[in-house]
């Protein structure tokens, strides 16, 4: 088992793309594929379920990508702490636009190994004044062409309602939900507008009930058989509990993409540090 093997089948596992994985390492996507094979036989049992034109991370592939997360994320975080920096007295200042709660996660992390930095966040989706923040959390969008960016994470979407809804357990396609009513988090929202669009190609302009930009509130509605959500499927999803769950929708195949923008031109201080850790997290 190689060093190499382990880090092909992270990548691979986070965005079920072996393609994607040889883009990132620079190699054909024949190697990567070949070295997660190698790694399956020496495992003795498949991490993936292949399709034709995808690859699904299986139940093996779930409890061996946590173990080589941890390990990987020990690594990273003991080579960030032979390199870190004094730290400045600069408050850092994030515009987070799309998964809220996985920043927040990271900014409690950070705090526990520097807790004398100070963070100013805003959630504000219309907001607009980016020269104004160190750091955006957004989807792929031509404004932020002056940044410098990095993935931060990659997600399959899918619509999410309340477990007791008769479409549950259904093989259904996008049409069929025409006269259902929907939730969103607001028409600034990235999820909003990847529903708004996948819609429009199945035929209709989704009927939204309820906006909110408030979590919490958008998971009570949900909860509470209000309509139908679009939401990030994690793995293992943790909000996704026995009071909700995911429609099966064959022709529902999106995915969102989550980067981290920051100027191109860094110094050295508590941004560059910050970002550093998030890197060194992923």
């Amino acid at each position: 088992m190689e060093l190499l093997q382990l880090k092909y089948f992270w990548e691979s596992s986070k965005n079920e793309s072996f393609a994607k994985t040889a883009e990132k390492f620079m190699v054909p996507s024949s190697s990567v594929s070949a070295s997660i094979k190698r790694l399956e036989k020496e495992l003795g049992c498949s991490l993936f379920d292949r399709n034709k034109n995808s690859i699904i991370l299986n139940e093996n592939g779930r409890r061996f990508q946590k173990t080589i997360g941890a390990i990987f994320n020990e690594l990273d975080q003991a080579i960030f702490d032979l390199s870190a920096m004094e730290s400045d007295d600069a408050e850092i200042k994030i515009l987070v636009r799309s998964t809220r709660n996985q920043i927040i996660n990271e900014i409690i992390n950070f705090n526990k190994k520097f807790p004398t930095v100070q963070f100013k966040t805003s959630f504000d989706l219309s907001d607009s004044t980016y020269n104004d923040y160190d750091i955006i959390v957004d989807e792929e969008n031509e404004r932020y062409l002056d940044y410098e960016r990095f993935e931060l994470c990659s997600y399959r979407v899918g619509i999410k309602t309340a477990s007791e809804n008769p479409l549950c357990n259904r093989q259904l396609r996008l049409s069929q939900l025409r006269n259902q009513h929907f939730i969103s988090m607001g028409e600034d929202s990235n999820l909003h507008r990847i529903l708004v669009k996948a819609c429009k190609k199945a035929g209709f302009t989704p009927n939204f009930i309820i906006h909110t930009n408030d979590t919490a509130c958008y998971r009570k509605c949900i909860e509470a058989g209000m309509g139908l959500a679009p939401s990030r499927q994690y793995f293992n999803d943790a909000s996704t509990n026995s009071t909700t769950a995911f429609l099966q929708i064959a022709d529902f195949n999106e995915r969102q993409t989550i980067y981290v923008y920051y100027p191109k031109r860094l110094k050295d201080g508590n941004v560059k540090r910050f970002i550093n850790f998030i890197k060194a997290n992923r």
